[in-house]
Formats: C-alpha cells, sequence, structure tokens
C-alpha cells in the first residue's frame, strides 16, 4: 500500500476514533432535546363558521385565503350558528370556531380557549309598525313592547336564538308556551322573506350593519328598526353586550340609512378552539384576524378588533403571545413554514450548540493525544529495558531477549505512519530505539569477550 494512502486512511481512522464518543454524547442530548420539540403544525385545520352565505361563512373564507398564502390548507364547515358550533368544539368535530359572546354552554367552564375577538355585531330587532299600536310619533324601543307579535328568533342552534330568548326572558315575555304560540325558529333570509310578506311582525338578527340582507331591510320603507333605549342597562345587565351606535347615513349616504341614529347592543364574535391547538395554526388565525380588519367597521373605532377583549373564554397563552408581539423577525422575511421550522427547532439547536462546541473544541486535543500516544507506548517499553541495562549483572539470555525485542520495536516504529505535525517526537522515537539497541549489543559484545 502507497506511504501516502496508508498515512490518511490511518489519519481516518484515528478521526474516527476521536470522534465516536462525542458522537455518541451528542446523540444522548440531541433524543434529550428532540422531547422538548414541539410537533410540526398540521397540514390541515378545522373551523366552524355559520349558515352557508352568513357573515360567518364569508369571514371563514377570507381566513382561508390568508391560510392557504402561508401554506395551509382551512376546511370549513357550515352550521346553523354559534350554539352548533360550541357542540361541534365540544365533541372535537372541529378544530375552532366563529361563536357568538352570551352563546357559552351553561354549567361548568368548557375546555376551550380563545385566541381573538373579531367583531360586534348588532342585534337587529325589526318589526311592521301597523302590527302595533302606535302613533306616528311612537316607535317601539323596549323589548316589552313586543308582547302579543309573532316574533322570528333565528334557527335552531343560532347564537341569535339564544341571545333572544335571553333578552325576552328578561322582559318578562318568554311564557312556558311561547315558542309553540308566538316565537319562530327562523333567521336570516327565511325570517326575512316572512317578515316582508306580512306573516310575521317582528324578526330579530344579529348580523354586520353592511350586510346586504340588512341594508335591504333598512330601505324597506314598511319596516322599522328597534331603537334600543335601554341599550345601556342590557349592556350593564348583559356583560357579553356592548351598547353601539349606528350613526345617521352611515350605511348610505345618499338614500341616508338609517335616518336616524339608532342605539343597539352588539355581542362580539371571536374565535374559539380547542386546547392544544398547534401554535403556528394560533399564530395564523391573529395574522388572518389583523388582516381581515382592514374592512371597514360601521360599528367600532377602526382599531379596536382584533381585541383580546369580549370573550367569554380565558385567551390562550399562545394567542396573547402572538397578539402583543407580532410576527418575529424570522416570519417578517421567510415563508411561514421555513419559519415555523426553525422556530420549531431553536429548542433542539441552542441546547445542542451549547453542547458541542465546547465538546468540539475538546476534539483536536484528543486527537493529538491519540498520535502521541502511539509515540510514547514505545518509551514505556524502552524504559524497562534501560532500566535493565543499568544494572551491572544482568544476565546474557536477558540482555539477548531485550536485543530481539528492541529491533522488533525498530520494525514497528518503521511501520509507523504519523503526521507532519508529529514527525519530531516520531524521529526522536527512532533514535532512542536506536540509541538502546546500540547499548544492548557493546553489553552483549562485552559479555561474550
Amino acid at each position: 500500500m502507497p506511504r501516502n494512502l496508508k498515512l490518511f486512511l490511518t489519519l481516518i481512522s484515528d478521526s474516527i476514533r476521536v470522534l465516536i464518543p462525542f458522537i455518541l454524547l451528542g446523540a444522548v442530548f440531541f433524543y434529550i432535546a428532540w422531547q422538548f420539540v414541539e410537533p410540526a403544525p398540521p397540514s390541515r385545520f378545522t373551523m366552524a363558521t355559520g349558515g352557508s352565505g352568513g357573515a360567518y361563512a364569508q369571514t371563514g373564507e377570507r381566513y382561508a385565503e390568508s391560510f392557504a398564502a402561508s401554506g395551509f390548507e382551512l376546511e370549513l364547515l357550515n352550521t346553523a350558528g354559534s350554539v352548533e358550533n360550541w357542540q361541534r368544539l365540544l365533541n372535537g368535530d372541529v378544530d375552532a370556531a366563529l361563536v357568538q359572546s352570551g352563546t357559552l354552554p351553561e354549567g361548568e367552564m368548557p375546555p376551550l380557549e380563545a385566541v381573538v375577538s373579531i367583531a360586534l355585531e348588532p342585534l337587529f330587532v325589526f318589526y311592521r309598525p301597523e302590527r302595533v299600536n302606535l302613533t306616528d310619533t311612537q316607535e317601539i324601543s323596549r323589548l316589552d313592547q313586543l308582547d302579543g307579535l309573532r316574533i322570528a328568533i333565528g334557527q335552531e342552534g343560532s347564537g341569535t336564538r339564544q341571545l333572544v330568548l335571553t333578552l325576552l326572558e328578561a322582559a318578562g315575555l318568554l311564557e312556558p308556551d311561547a315558542e309553540e304560540r308566538y316565537l319562530y325558529a327562523m333567521g336570516g333570509q327565511q325570517a326575512a322573506e316572512a317578515l316582508l310578506s306580512g306573516e310575521l311582525d317582528v324578526a330579530a338578527f344579529v348580523m354586520a350593519p353592511d350586510a346586504p340582507l340588512m341594508m335591504r331591510l333598512l330601505a324597506d320603507p314598511e319596516l322599522q328598526v328597534m331603537n334600543f333605549s335601554r341599550a345601556s342597562a342590557l349592556s350593564r345587565r348583559f356583560p357579553f353586550l356592548t351598547r353601539v351606535t349606528l350613526y345617521e347615513g352611515v350605511i348610505d349616504l345618499q338614500q341616508n340609512l338609517p335616518a336616524q341614529d339608532i342605539q343597539l347592543v352588539a355581542p362580539a364574535t371571536y374565535i374559539a378552539i380547542r386546547p392544544g391547538v398547534h401554535q403556528s395554526i394560533v399564530q395564523l388565525l391573529i395574522e388572518a384576524a389583523k388582516a381581515d380588519q382592514q374592512r371597514i367597521s360601521l360599528v367600532a373605532e377602526r382599531t379596536e378588533f382584533p381585541s383580546l377583549l369580549y370573550t367569554d373564554l380565558p385567551i390562550a397563552s399562545d394567542a396573547r403571545y402572538f397578539y402583543e408581539r407580532g410576527p418575529n423577525i424570522l416570519h417578517r422575511h421567510l415563508p411561514f413554514w421555513l419559519a415555523s421550522l426553525i422556530d420549531r427547532m431553536a429548542i433542539l439547536i441552542i441546547p445542542l450548540l451549547a453542547i458541542l462546541i465546547p465538546l468540539i473544541r475538546m476534539a483536536p486535543p484528543a486527537f493529538r493525544w491519540r498520535i502521541r500516544r502511539r509515540i510514547y507506548r514505545w518509551y514505556k517499553r524502552l524504559r524497562v529495558i534501560d532500566d535493565d541495562l543499568a544494572k551491572t549483572d544482568l544476565p546474557l539470555s536477558l540482555l539477548q531477549s531485550d536485543l530481539e525485542l528492541v529491533r522488533k520495536f525498530e520494525n514497528e516504529v518503521a511501520d509507523t505512519v504519523v503526521p507532519l505535525s508529529y514527525m519530531e517526537e516520531f524521529y526522536n522515537l527512532r533514535l532512542h530505539v536506536a540509541y538502546i539497541r546500540n547499548r544492548l549489543e557493546e553489553r552483549i559484545n562485552a559479555a561474550q569477550e
């Protein structure tokens, strides 16, 4: 085998033997650190919204577009509304849901968390004035004035239905047979058509003021909308409600809709999630909510939403962190998947670097020690022979045995390959072996004379 190739293979072998303990130790630390690495975010995520074509469904579609831009699929599930959404969340059918404040299931606090609230959606109560005993200057401004009227309170499973039933009960109008006699499980377009046709006297909607259906009802001259004279009282009695003002002309300046300032009460819409939702998904929900707030709100300040207020559930710790701090420098300059990967790996990389850097710094001294050890192991044997030479009564047979051993050393040393940087120690060794051999030969020749 060529000497250069032999030297190369020897160096490789020595390097591997030196690094094996460090590699094994690094693997142990890697395994320990890996236990603390958060799993990768799911590629798909499910959120319950609301009825097809409704405000919740439209919000969900905009969020799905925001998720898709980051490489994630947001699967939307249309439902009857907030009440059904709560049940879907608790059953584990979905990972998140858009829900209405005040619709939280009664009883023990469910094991769910909130991300952010995203809007205030007023409660509109439209009525037909001719069905009510009012003068031209009067209007319905209190819930107890709805006594005896046929009311659409929202479809089964909707947040509108639960809110209206709560308010009617507070007003003393929720008799035992009320839902059979004058309360109708209708909502959305169906309730609007029944009201416009005269089939119903009153219809309640929880909806954004600029929704096409609301604009249509507000513009109809045969309908009026309740101006809540006790909006402040209701917001105090029911903390999930907020008093809002729909200002004159804010919906349509040309048609002057509404024709006057209207006092309303509004529950909040917020995002609820199951515990354990991946922090990257929580971040995407917050980013989608912030991006969606570029749309104008007619009943809230421009900077009011998204918000950590107006929720029935405690805010998730990840949601509070991302809401207050925003995306970090990685997420601002890298694709979301890459920034998320680096975030996950940081808990692994940082402790490993802290451990491996000192270990790597120890590798060169360990390599040098191994090379010198190969040279110095002969000195240990030479020292024994040198001690024998110091004895004056050493038998001839032992001298000849030592000489044979030294000559064997010479052959082994001649075949030893070391890097150039260690040639000084190597040649010193060869000189010392030759020196001991010469002394042994002199003693043997003297003993044989």
